[in-house]
Formats: structure tokens, C-alpha cells, sequence
């Protein structure tokens, strides 16, 4: 009954925001990134953690789960079509190339940062052992690389909604090292969706007419590409930065390993793994507590001792052998801190956070704009494969580095006013 729901739910939530004249907006990356991450509902398959080669039987109450967000997400959007298409909350802002400039900087410094700290990390990783890799990545270099991540997303943002051709191209340049050399997908999937939100705010349309225009058609192919490559980057980006490309052909000898690794068997799965084994063990843990939470929210939490000893679901609880990490399952970690009703009351909050962006993004202009669709993005996609305190570092992280470009351009503006430039 629940599986049949879910497809139910899919179909019904598809068509509407495929043939319904409306804004692409948060709710619609939130459901389509819901129907990504659920691709296991699909295909009735997951992952076994131990040997990622073989597949299971997904856990039926995964269903009960994904017809939740599903449910809830196309109760909103009604809500939100039918009362408050004409609301909007406004935050003005103004693009200037100094905002642009001091992105860069920061993204630069970030890149160089990483390369002088650990050369051997970004220009000789096949001589690092994977545990002095995983020490690197986790906390080390984690610093430097978020300074680089962040410096190029925003330098994206503004580069590519005010026009700047020159920095557009910086952007992409930083983009692509953090994405092949750095090893993060997340960034240049952060900047793709939450630009894509920013162009399709200008009039409603039905997501139909993109694909039956000439016109978009192209652009909607590209767009279908880069979902492929985001996936299908998983399998390359290690053995790319291993140097060990060779190995390609004989890890996937043809092109069904390739799309079996790629999609059957890719994240969504092992998310759907945690979820699946979750609820299978019934795993209850503590709930989140405050002090955990106002620490993730303010800046120097951890540098204030706010931390509690709370027993969070973590990958031990549900896999104990497992030697490599897995990506958090966002539902699966609510239910086990507080059950159904808990979950239930998440789910709500979180769309309703979306109905936040959705009134902030309508009118809003200038650098305020970029950021409000680069944090709301953000919570709308990749809260699936996280827990919430990380979630929550996530949007705090958008929200302080967005300050750092906005104050270089506020000196440099002060300081061009009181130095003008003699002739």
C-alpha cells in the first residue's frame, strides 16, 4: 500500500510541477531532489554497506518515510500556489565588481592555502595513504578548503547573475580545480541549482514548455547532463586523482557497470541504506540537544565549550564493521532522535523554511538575492544526505562567508571615496 502511495505521490507531484504555470522555485528543487534521493523507492533496491557490489531489498517502512515528505511537500506547494503567489519578504542589495573581487580573494587564498599547507594532498595523492587522507580531509585542511569552496560559489553567484564575464570565467576555473582536485562535488552542485532557481524567476512557466521549446531545449539537455555527470563523477574523481585512470575499464568493463555503479548502486543507495537500517533496528538515541544546536548556530560554539554529551545516531549504530563513511540519512537521524511524531513535526518546519526562501527570492535583489537562492538551495537539496547539526554548519557557513566579500567591498568603497584618484 505505502509503496504504491510513493509511486502514487511521484506521479501526482511530477505532473504538477511539470504542467502547472508557477515559478520554479524552492519546493520545486525540494521535490525533485526528494524523487533523486529516493531512487531507491523506485528500483526496491539498496545497497549492502559491506560489499557495495550487491544489492538488497530495501525496508518497507522506508516507504512511510518518503510518502511523508512527499505528502508534505504537495500539501505546501497548494498551500503556497493557492495563498501566496502574490506575498513577498524583500532584501535589497546591489551587485558592484568588488563584491566579485573580494570572492576571489578569498577563493585564491583558499587554493593556495591548500596547495602550500599539503602539496602532496592536491598534487601527489596517490603517495598519501588513506588514513593520512581522511586525517587531511577531515580536519587539517578542512579550513583552507572551505575558504576555497565558498570564495568560488560566491564568486559564481555574483559573477554569473550580474554579468561579469571575466570572473565568470575565475569562477569556473575554481570550480573545476575544487571539483578535480579538491575531490568536492558539492560546491559546483550547489552553484548549477541555486542558478538555475535564479533563472527561472523572471515569469511562470510550465517546466513542460522547456522541454517542448527549441528554445530551452538545450538548455534543459545540459542541465540533464550535469545530473549525470554529478553522479557519474563519483566513480571517475577517485581514480582521476589517483592518477589511476587506467583502471577505469577494468573496475567498469562496460557501459551497464558503469550506469549500475552510477545510479542503481550510487549515493541515493547508501543513503537509503541508513534509512533502511534504521528503521529495521528501531535505533532510538537522544534528541538533539540546545546546546549542540545554538553552538552550530552562532560562531564559535565549539571555541565556547558548547558541546553536550549526547548520543547522536551515528554510523557505528547501524554499521559497526563498516570501515568507510557513509553519507547521513537526515530522516532516518530525526526518527531515531524523536520517532514519528518528531519526524512529522521536521518535516513541516523544513518546508515551511522553504516557504521562507520562496517569499525572500520573489523581490529581492542585487547580492542579497544571490545569497538567499545559494542558502535556500542548499537546505532544499542536500539536507538528504546529512545530519542536522551538519546541515546547520552548512547554512551558517553560507551566511558568514557571504559577509566576508560584502565587507572588502564596503572598505574598498570607503577607501576609493576618501583616496580619489588625481588626474
Amino acid at each position: 500500500m505505502f509503496e504504491t502511495l510513493f509511486y502514487g505521490l511521484s506521479f501526482i507531484g511530477t505532473c504538477y510541477y511539470i504542467f502547472t504555470k508557477r515559478l520554479f522555485d524552492f519546493l520545486s528543487l525540494s521535490f525533485f531532489s526528494s524523487l533523486v534521493y529516493f531512487i531507491p523507492g523506485f528500483s526496491g533496491l539498496i545497497i549492502n554497506p559491506y560489499n557495495t557490489d550487491e544489492t538488497t531489498a530495501i525496508y518497507p517502512p522506508c516507504y512511510w518515510v518518503y510518502d511523508l515528505v512527499l505528502g508534505i511537500n504537495l500539501f505546501t506547494v497548494l498551500i503556497n500556489d493557492s495563498f501566496l503567489q502574490d506575498k513577498s519578504i524583500i532584501l535589497k542589495g546591489d551587485f558592484k565588481p568588488s563584491l566579485a573581487l573580494g570572492a576571489l580573494m578569498m577563493g585564491v587564498l583558499g587554493l593556495a592555502g591548500s596547495l602550500i599547507q599539503f602539496p602532496d594532498l592536491y598534487l601527489n595523492r596517490a603517495e598519501v595513504s588513506k588514513g593520512e587522507l581522511q586525517e587531511i580531509l577531515s580536519h587539517q585542511a578542512d579550513r583552507w578548503s572551505v575558504l576555497w569552496a565558498m570564495g568560488a560559489s560566491l564568486l559564481a553567484m555574483i559573477a554569473f547573475k550580474a554579468g561579469y564575464r571575466f570572473y565568470q570565467i575565475l569562477a569556473v576555473v575554481l570550480l573545476g580545480l575544487d571539483l578535480f582536485w579538491g575531490g568536492n562535488r558539492s560546491s559546483s552542485a550547489f552553484v548549477v541549482l541555486a542558478l538555475l532557481v535564479l533563472s527561472t524567476q523572471h515569469e511562470p512557466k510550465r517546466l513542460v514548455s522547456y522541454i517542448s521549446h527549441w528554445r530551452y531545449l538545450g538548455k534543459t539537455l545540459l542541465l540533464i547532463s550535469l545530473v549525470a555527470i554529478f553522479f557519474i563523477s563519483k566513480l571517475i574523481l577517485p581514480l582521476l586523482q589517483a592518477n589511476r585512470m587506467d583502471l577505469f575499464e577494468e573496475i567498469y568493463p562496460s557501459w551497464q557497470d558503469v550506469l549500475f555503479h552510477a545510479f542503481v548502486v550510487s549515493e541515493p543507495a547508501a543513503i537509503q541504506a541508513n534509512l533502511s537500517e534504521t528503521l529495521r533496528k528501531g535505533i532510538e538515541v537522544d534528541w538533539y540537544h540546545p546546546v549542540d544546536i545554538v553552538g552550530q548556530l552562532i560562531i564559535g560554539g565549539d571555541w565556547l565549550g558548547m558541546q553536550s554529551n549526547s548520543h547522536y545516531l551515528s554510523q557505528k549504530d547501524l554499521f559497526p564493521q563498516l570501515e568507510y563513511g557513509l553519507a547521513y540519512n537526515i530522516w532516518g537521524d530525526i526518527w531515531a532522535s524523536g520517532g514519528w511524531i518528531t519526524l512529522i513535526v521536521f518535516v513541516f518546519f523544513y518546508h515551511i523554511v522553504l516557504v521562507l526562501g520562496n517569499l525572500l527570492i520573489k523581490r529581492s535583489t542585487g547580492y542579497s538575492l544571490v545569497i538567499i537562492a545559494l542558502f535556500f538551495s542548499i537546505w532544499a537539496f542536500y539536507i538528504h544526505r546529512n545530519n542536522l547539526l551538519f546541515q546547520l554548519y552548512l547554512q551558517k557557513r553560507v551566511l558568514i562567508f557571504a559577509v566576508v566579500p560584502w565587507l572588502f567591498s564596503l572598505i574598498k568603497i570607503r577607501w576609493n571615496s576618501s583616496h580619489p584618484k588625481s588626474n
